[in-house]
């Protein structure tokens, strides 16, 4: 039963993540009036929103990896999640009061969902959802700051993203890395599929 919870995760993680523009809505301006919006453009805007749910998604599934995990590489993984993506979103934060915006600080409705299968696993079949989770969200956040640091209109927002790049590289080297090893049972084959 776990592998189907695996595939509707990483599916589930994977279509939030891979189509920020898409699929997030716009940072909200700040209430306070701090810094100006203007200059932003709705992609800028997008990506910020999405950096915000996706880096508070890290969070907190690292913190759940780092207590729930089973294999000692995932529970160091877990804890590396929290500390990068934490800084990396102190350094949203000051980004946003900068540009007069409020990106959000919290993961997004479907990451939520997520975070709660994952909390009522613990050991083995945590790691055999979190561990390709992991593997496929990096690789979706690594193309979309890719793009955010080469197409976004404010040279801030294109700064933030090229700077968070080295460190995505780093976790999906890691995230892939974490697959070798666990013992996931495979998904049931269908009556009369072929091998």
């Amino acid at each position: 039963m776990r592998v189907p919870v695996v595939a509707a995760v990483v599916a589930v993680v994977s279509v939030s993540s891979a189509a920020p523009a898409v699929a997030a809505p716009a940072a909200s301006p700040a209430p306070n009036g701090a810094g100006s919006a203007t200059g932003l453009s709705a992609q800028d805007r997008d990506f910020l929103t999405a950096a915000g749910h996706g880096a508070a998604f890290e969070v907190a599934g690292g913190r759940l990896a780092a207590d729930r995990a089973a294999d000692p590489r995932i529970r160091v993984f877990g804890n590396r999640m929290v500390r990068d993506h934490g800084k990396e979103l102190q350094q949203l934060q000051a980004l946003d009061r900068t540009l007069g915006v409020t990106a959000p600080s919290a993961p997004g409705p479907d990451q939520q969902a997520v975070t709660a299968i994952w909390s009522s696993l613990r050991g083995g079949p945590f790691d055999c959802s979190y561990a390709p989770t992991m593997q496929a969200d990096h690789e979706a956040d690594l193309a979309a700051y890719t793009i955010a640091a080469q197409h976004t209109t404010n040279a801030q927002v294109r700064a933030f993203a090229k700077a968070q790049i080295p460190m995505l590289h780093q976790h999906l080297q890691l995230a892939t890395r974490n697959l070798t090893g666990l013992h996931c049972a495979a998904p049931p084959r269908a009556p009369g599929a072929s091998s």
